[in-house]
């Protein structure tokens, strides 16, 4: 999972009065040497003293920044640098990893929490992507060179949060010349794929191998209603998700001619075979063993497992990543009232039962 909505603890967000910053950190693990921060295109070093250190400087907007003891290992203990007085308490670990544990002195850490607070109690409100593009488009606005921004920005457009229009509108706000590059190109990326799947939009006739080692396009096994379903058979969530679907599909496979199409994200063959043997996989089961790295995949911006595309039975895109409950209510909206939300989906069901996103948790599996 991307370190951003992970470690909400280390987040921050503001402007500020100064571009001064100070950074009073402590070391839990016994350590004596040289600690590193990098933010930006700079690099500043100081040595650990009685498992204390001190960084001192001056940054123009909230920018990403992160803590190493060598100069060879730069992507660890990462944070968001401000303008702020800053406390941090570290741990190192394998000599050269290093873990933030916690970190204050952010003025605006209140308001980052606040806005991820209540995307969490709201998540169950019909027109929640609406209420976030505002609230997101007030911190774009307020500081459009702030890489946190753009970092928030491109957590929702990963998970799918925000329509594509209103993602590019936010996306045009940004100031491009002082946000992370590996963002800016992440964001790219995910637009245009998400320009070429949003709902109405025809889904390309994609083809993956089956466990007969011939190819199967998706108009082969297309239905009235067909999930194309990316999953995995090592990624917790996806497997509970897959069985709620299972149930679907032997319900309504045949009344209302509701299908899957899937396509595992499995590196070993035999792995992926024993497991859709095991789960007794009924459907289209196929797999792209480049995972992540698949040409395809990335076309249609896959970053993540579970996700999936509801088409009907000429490819138009009806929803994208749809719960097992959105599936039932969609296909059968008297029968689902009278079945409980599953567990895992605590966030309840929108007004639009095919616009609701699939429910998202620290297991999720992200592209690496």
């Amino acid at each position: 999972m991307r370190f951003l909505f992970l470690t909400l603890s280390l987040l921050s967000f503001g402007r500020g009065h100064s571009q001064n910053f100070t950074i009073d950190g402590n070391v839990s693990s016994p350590y004596e040497g040289k600690i590193y921060l990098w933010y930006g295109d700079k690099v500043d070093s100081t040595t650990v003293v009685n498992k204390e250190f001190r960084f001192s400087g001056e940054v123009g907007y909230p920018t990403k920044a992160s803590l190493s003891v060598s100069r060879k290992f730069k992507d660890t203990g990462f944070f968001v640098l401000e303008a702020s007085n800053l406390s941090v308490d570290i741990a190192i670990e394998n000599r050269h990893q290093v873990y933030i544990k916690s970190l204050n002195g952010s003025p605006s850490l209140t308001q980052v929490k606040d806005f991820l607070v209540y995307k969490y109690k709201n998540a169950s409100l019909s027109n929640l992507p609406e209420l976030l593009v505002a609230r997101l488009e007030t911190i774009i606005k307020q500081n459009p060179k702030s890489q946190f921004a753009g970092m928030l920005l491109s957590e929702l457009i990963t998970d799918r949060e925000i329509p594509y229009k209103q993602a590019q509108r936010l996306y045009n706000l940004l100031d491009k010349k002082t946000q992370d590059k590996e963002d800016l190109q992440k964001m790219d990326v995910l637009l245009g794929a998400m320009s070429r799947t949003q709902v109405g939009s025809q889904l390309p006739d994609i083809s993956f191998e089956t466990e007969k080692g011939t190819p199967e396009k998706l108009s082969s096994v297309r239905k009235k209603y067909t999930l194309v379903l990316f999953t995995a058979s090592d990624c917790i969530p996806c497997v509970e998700n897959d069985r709620q679907f299972a149930n679907l599909y032997k319900e309504y496979h045949r009344s209302h001619g509701f299908t899957i199409y899937s396509v595992y994200l499995d590196g070993e063959r035999n792995t992926w075979l024993d497991h859709i043997h095991r789960e007794g996989v009924r459907w289209s089961a196929t797999i792209a063993p480049k995972k992540f790295k698949d040409e395809t995949l990335k076309s249609l911006g896959i970053t993540e497992i579970p996700s999936n595309f509801l088409i009907d039975e000429n490819g138009k895109i009806l929803a994208v990543n749809i719960t097992p409950k959105g599936v039932h209510r969609g296909l059968d909206p008297e029968a689902a009232a009278y079945v409980p939300v599953p567990k895992k989906d605590k966030k309840g069901a929108k007004k639009n039962p095919l616009l609701k996103p699939v429910n998202k948790n620290k297991n999720t599996k992200k592209r690496k």
